[in-house]
C-alpha cells in the first residue's frame, strides 16, 4: 500500500494556492490550461459536467452538448470567493453512482490525502462512456521541479503535493476501466515572473507544442468503458410436477393388468 505525503489542511492550503494562482506564473498557467480544457471538451455531450478544482476561478467552459455545469467544494472555497453549487468534502462527494457525463479534476489529485481513492470516487460517479479530464503539474518540467524543491526546502510549506506522473495516472485509469484519449501539455515556459518578458513571450500555438512532454502542466483525457453493473431480477416460477412412479411399482402394475386380461 502506498504511503502518501501528509497534506496541509484546507484552511492553509486553499488560501496559499489562491495567492499563487493570482501571481504572474499562476495566471499564465491558468490561461493555457483553460485553452487545453476547452479543446479537450469538444464533442462531449450529456446532462452534467462536474468541475472539482482547488482554485477560485471557473476553468471549464460548458460545451454545447452539456446541459448543466456545476462545481462542488469545501466551505473554505466559498469563503474565498468561489461560486459553489454544493458544499462538500472532495473525498466524499454527495453524488449518485454513474450520474456524471464529464468530470474535470483541476490540480486535485496532487493535494488530497489519497489520490488513488479519489480517483475511485470519480470512477463511481462517472457514467459509462463518460469523460474524465485530469489537470496536474508535470513533475518532469521546470515548473514541477521548482514546486517540489519549495516543498522539500520548507517542511511546513503547502507545496507538499504528490508528484504524480502521467504514466502512473494512466496505469490507475486502466485498472479502473478507463481508456486514455490523449495527454496534452501546456506552459512551455520558464517558471519565472522576473524579468517580465518570460510571461509575455509568445510561444508557438498550442496545436504545435501541446504534445511535447516538457510543459509545466498536463491535461489527461480518458473515457470510461466499464459496463454498468445492474442487478437482474430472477423470475421464479413453479415447475409442473411429473408423476413418476417407482420402477418396481410400474412392473407390479403391468403384471396385475396382464393377469386380469388372461382371466
Amino acid at each position: 500500500m502506498a504511503i502518501w505525503r501528509q497534506q496541509a489542511p484546507d484552511s492553509d492550503l486553499l488560501p496559499a494556492l489562491k495567492h499563487w494562482f493570482e501571481g504572474p506564473v499562476g495566471r499564465q498557467l491558468l490561461k493555457e490550461e483553460k485553452q487545453l480544457l476547452q479543446d479537450s471538451l469538444k464533442g462531449v455531450f450529456g446532462r452534467s459536467l462536474l468541475e472539482l478544482s482547488l482554485v477560485t476561478q471557473t476553468l471549464a467552459s460548458r460545451p454545447d452538448g452539456i446541459h448543466r455545469h456545476y462545481s462542488i467544494g469545501p466551505a473554505v472555497q466559498r469563503d474565498l470567493g468561489r461560486a459553489l453549487d454544493a458544499v462538500a468534502d472532495f473525498t466524499q462527494l454527495p453524488i449518485a453512482n454513474e450520474s456524471q457525463d464529464a468530470v474535470v479534476l483541476h490540480h486535485l489529485l496532487e493535494f488530497v490525502a489519497n489520490p488513488h481513492n479519489m480517483l475511485r470516487e470519480i470512477e463511481r460517479i462517472t457514467v459509462p462512456h463518460g469523460r474524465v479530464l485530469i489537470v496536474g503539474f508535470n513533475p518532469f518540467s521546470l515548473l514541477g521541479l521548482q514546486l517540489q524543491f519549495r516543498g522539500r526546502l520548507q517542511r511546513n510549506s503547502v507545496w507538499q503535493q504528490h508528484a504524480l506522473t502521467t504514466y502512473r495516472l494512466i496505469d490507475w485509469l486502466h485498472l479502473l476501466g478507463f481508456e486514455v484519449n490523449h495527454c496534452w501539455y501546456g506552459f512551455h515556459r520558464l517558471p519565472l515572473s522576473k524579468p517580465a518578458w518570460c510571461m509575455r513571450h509568445r510561444w508557438p500555438p498550442p496545436e504545435l507544442i501541446k504534445k511535447l512532454p516538457v510543459g509545466g502542466s498536463f491535461v489527461l483525457s480518458a473515457t470510461k468503458y466499464r459496463a454498468p453493473v445492474t442487478p437482474i431480477k430472477m423470475k421464479w416460477r413453479r415447475e409442473t410436477m411429473v408423476n413418476v412412479r417407482p420402477l418396481g411399482a410400474a412392473r407390479e402394475g403391468c403384471l396385475n393388468s396382464t393377469q386380469s386380461e388372461s382371466q
